[in-house]
């Protein structure tokens, strides 16, 4: 018989691989019938204990016994493997010797044993070719259906034997018990444990200490502890070269107690683990309010003097020629700078200690700034023309990147002030940069080398990208020493087809260290305190099915925006990994990261998620937080709410009399029926925004429709009720009338907005500023409209003539104007209306569960810097630093129809100079409303 042909064009005369490199993986048992030989062959077939080993033209060697080969035995091996269609691609296998294969026929109860050897990748690879996708996918599937028991590797399990081992057994590697859900994960991470012994560099090292002792240069408050750690691993994560093991890889235990590694999703075996560089940055993701922003600071601090290192792959290339030969003094600092030796301690300690003199050292090292040099992209080419055409193309040259100090800061607009707050109260020497509005030049690159932090309002960094690419700015001549996306959580929502502009901003830039700061990295991630067991009852597994499916839901999009945060903006290997990047493999996030339970195609184990987790994510547990801060004092504050709260409110109640009286509290239109949840959720969920201001929540025609269906049923009298049930329906039918007609109620619903009454209105223009027109000491105006009149009077307080004629007449002519605008605004007669989303559900009684009314336009809070309050004579000017005009000098904001409004400005007003003030909401109305007070009170 002729030899069968090896695969791969390999000559069957090469150099055979070594016996000692195949891993012993598991074993296969095949039944007679499975095997296709026929009842006569299999009877002159006889038990053996020993092992028969097959060649690579699968051929039966005899290499544990002494014993001829039968001719039957002979004959077995290759209907054995080429004849069955489960082991036919296992054949080519055993032909490219990819496996090493044995067999042992059991003649009763009847099967055949066979056992897998398998050649890793990385052994013997100058031998055999290790790339053929046929051969890999076949693999492939030989790993999934492996019998890994030591039963079945000695043959001794029969076919009716013990239940067989479907994966590998784990090599002294702590099992797949990690249980629970992604929130229990994220609550469970590891709090910080900086090792100090990690880090090689001294400077850092010292950067180090200083932070773990508070002790960090222009540092003006002192760290907490958990601060302390939290920023220190910080700089560990970004100055450590740590080697981390492919996520994608179990070690795993051989037949014969050595070790291995599969990745079982892609078929590949390996002898020793894959080895990638850990992610330089993650997400810092501490609690709210425990003081993020400051530990970023002190981070940034403690590395002030540190420049970017240039990437291995441009240093020591191309160094910059001098049109003349430089000064020895210029070409060391050049060589000082492009290694990014930290001189200014070196020269700052020698003028403090020894009275020393460096001044020419230092001018020397700033005019020779440290660079490396980026080639140019070789352009695609799509055919031969283009290829010719590029060979006649002038070569580009090399863009030159300047290693810098600075870190790159950006934030949502509404946190560039606090931001800079921050920077005033607990720093001192920091150069700082603010790029918030729309059309401002960036500085040459030359000058942002000056910069210590660069801060950038999101929306105008996005607007920058889109607008003339922040490739195209002096931003991208940059090596910035970090990134820091405040609220980088956002981040998450890009795909890799679907990148947002601040994500492709980003990719134009050079960081040596990516961070995000948030408290919530992924909408279900947030901190749970578990107690005694209880967190797990409640975010665990249990539950309706309903409500684990609503959970692995969440569990789902938080693992995938968690899992474009790691590939598409911390580049961490091997999940960025791509298709053009030769010698590497992409990573499919949905495949090993995502649980089976997410998806079909999911693979994922436990343990690779939490070691993912872990090794993305800096925070402390709340626990150990809450003993670290000082104590919370709680106080729970009843309102009494105000008549229009109540109105509001009972409004509900109301509408859930008329639907139980009318439907007989049976019928499927009932509110409480079981097919109802969807309509008694919405209805709980506009009775808790009307908890806050409610004048919106019913309109008109629904109140009158209504009261008038439960007027009529109550004159047909076609279902008989009970007395109760007749008195309370009359009650609601009353109280309906009541709200219907209350003048303050309808007013509030034409404007969508919250009324506040003002007292002393200046120069009797009251009734041309309130939105009843009612002129009194007392008017009912809105926040818009006294934030319009703020600005009216602004531009007037440094003209007397242009301020007389305001309050000898003008300001009623432009509260007219104001009032007309306000109220087509509202209407919808202007862009950016308010939109109502109308309640779907159709119950008895023609009640309504009430529209939520989401204001289209949005509100520009008018808080200025110190720069424009000097500029443009602002309000605050006036207090205490310049005299109110006297028909100002009563006018003020005395309540709001809102009990929680009220109080929450009275509070803010009270505390907001010695306190850093959060308040959380329930939905846009809510922030809409505290938006406007806000703005009015600046």
């Amino acid at each position: 018989m002729a030899p069968a042909r090896l695969l791969d064009g390999l000559d069957p005369r090469a150099e055979t691989p070594l016996e000692t490199n195949y891993v012993p993986a598991g074993s296969l048992t095949l039944s007679k019938d499975e095997c296709g030989i026929s009842d006569e062959e299999w009877a002159l077939t006889s038990s053996s204990s020993s092992w028969t080993a097959v060649d690579a033209n699968l051929d039966p060697i005899s290499r544990f016994s002494d014993l001829p080969i039968s001719h039957i035995q002979s004959q077995l091996v290759k209907p054995l493997l080429s004849m069955f269609p489960l082991l036919r691609p296992f054949a080519n296998l055993a032909k490219a010797r990819w496996i090493r294969l044995e067999y042992r026929i059991v003649k009763l109860p009847g099967f055949v044993a066979i056992r897998v050897w398998l050649l890793p990748d990385d052994v013997d690879r100058r031998i055999l070719d290790r790339i053929d996708p046929k051969l890999r996918k076949a693999r492939q599937s030989l790993l999934q259906q492996l019998d890994y028991s030591k039963d079945g590797w000695i043959g001794d399990r029969g076919l009716d034997g013990n239940t067989r081992v479907a994966s590998p057994v784990l090599y002294d590697q702590e099992a797949d018990v990690a249980k629970g859900t992604l929130l229990e994960l994220f609550n469970n991470i590891p709090s910080p444990d900086p090792s100090p012994e990690a880090i090689p560099d001294p400077e850092v090292l010292d950067a180090m200490y200083n932070i773990l002792d508070s002790n960090v240069d222009g540092l003006t408050s002192t760290l907490y502890h958990y601060q302390r750690r939290s920023a220190a691993l910080m700089l560990q994560r970004e100055s450590t070269s740590e080697q981390v093991v492919d996520p994608r890889l179990v070690q795993v235990r051989d037949q014969e107690g050595g070790k291995w590694y599969v990745d079982r999703a892609a078929g590949v075996v390996l002898k020793e683990p894959r080895f990638y560089d850990g992610i330089k940055g993650g997400i810092l993701a501490e609690e709210m309010g425990s003081g993020k922003t400051i530990i970023c600071l002190s981070l940034i601090l403690a590395t002030k003097h540190l420049y970017a290192l240039a990437p291995e792959l441009y240093r020591g290339g191309n160094v910059p020629v001098r049109k003349e030969v430089g000064s020895l003094l210029d070409m060391a600092a050049s060589a000082i700078t492009r290694n990014s030796v930290p001189w200014l301690p070196i020269f700052t300690a020698a003028e403090t200690h020894q009275g020393l003199d460096f001044q020419n050292c230092v001018k020397a090292l700033e005019r020779n700034p440290g660079v490396y040099f980026v080639p140019p992209v070789e352009p695609r080419r799509s055919g031969r023309r283009s290829a010719m055409e590029t060979q006649q193309t002038v070569a580009l040259p090399d863009t030159r990147i300047y290693l810098s100090k600075a870190n790159l800061v950006v934030v949502p607009n509404n946190l560039v002030q606090q931001w800079q707050e921050e920077i005033k109260k607990h720093t001192d020497g920091l150069e700082v940069l603010t790029i918030s509005r729309k059309g401002r030049d960036i500085p040459e690159a030359t000058e942002l080398l000056k910069y210590d932090v660069i801060i950038f309002a999101q929306t105008t960094f996005e607007a920058l990208h889109k607008n003339s690419g922040i490739q195209h700015t002096p931003l991208a001549a940059l090596h910035f020493k970090r990134c820091i996306v405040d609220e980088g959580h956002r981040l998450g929502n890009s795909k890799i087809g679907a990148k947002s502009n601040l994500l492709l901003g980003l990719e134009c830039l050079h960081f040596s260290s990516r961070w995000i700061v948030t408290g919530t990295p992924a909408q279900g991630l947030f901190g749970v305190e578990e107690t005694n067991g209880k967190h797990s009852t409640t975010n665990g597994r249990s539950g309706t099915p309903a409500e684990r499916s609503l959970s692995g839901k969440q569990e789902s999009q938080d693992l995938q925006r968690l899992g474009s945060i790691t590939a598409l903006y911390l580049k961490a290997r091997p999940w960025a990994n791509t298709s053009y990047e030769g010698g590497d493999t992409p990573a499919d996030w949905a495949v090993y990261v995502l649980q089976p339970e997410h998806s079909s195609r999911s693979s994922g184990r436990r343990d690779c998620l939490r070691a993912t987790v872990n090794s993305l994510i800096i925070r402390h547990r709340l626990g150990e937080l809450s003993s670290l801060l000082p104590p919370v004092e709680e106080k729970v504050v009843v309102l009494d709410g105000s008549y229009q709260d109540k109105l509001s409110l009972n409004l509900f109640s109301m509408m859930i009399i008329f639907n139980s009286v009318q439907s007989q509290r049976t019928d499927q239109d009932y509110l409480f029926h079981p097919k109802q949840k969807k309509a008694l959720n919405e209805l709980v969920h506009n009775l808790r925004e009307a908890s806050f201001f409610g004048g919106s929540i019913f309109t008109d025609s629904d109140l009158s429709k209504a009261i008038a269906t439960a007027e009529e049923f109550l004159e047909k009298k076609n279902i008989p009720i009970s007395t109760e049930d007749d008195s309370l329906l009359r009650k609601a039918i009353e109280f309906g009338h009541v709200a219907r007609d209350n003048h303050l109620r309808n007013v509030s619903k034409l404007f969508h907005e919250v009324p506040l009454y003002v007292s002393d209105f200046p120069a009797g223009a009251g009734e041309a500023w309130s939105i009843d027109s009612k002129g009194a000491d007392l008017i009912c105006s809105h926040a818009s409209m006294l934030v319009a009149l703020q600005r009216v009077l602004r531009e007037s307080l440094n003209d007397a003539a242009e301020l007389n004629a305001l309050l000898n007449g003008g300001l009623v002519e432009e509260g007219r104007r104001q009032r007309s605008k306000a109220l087509g605004t509202a209407s919808g007669n202007q862009p950016g209306s308010a939109t109502p989303h109308r309640g779907s559900a159709v119950l008895a009684g023609n009640t309504k569960l009430g529209d939520t009314v989401i204001p289209g336009r949005s509100r520009t809070l008018m808080t200025p810097t110190k720069h424009k309050e000097k500029t443009t004579g602002a309000l605050s000017d006036l207090d205490g630093e310049r005299e109110i005009p006297q028909a100002l000098a009563k006018t003020k904001v005395v309540s709001t129809a809102s009990a929680k409004l009220s109080y929450l400005i009275d509070s803010i007003v009270k505390y907001q100079g010695e306190e850093q003030i959060i308040i959380f909401y329930d939905n846009e109305n809510v922030a809409w409303h505290l938006a406007g007070m806000l703005d009015m009170v600046r």
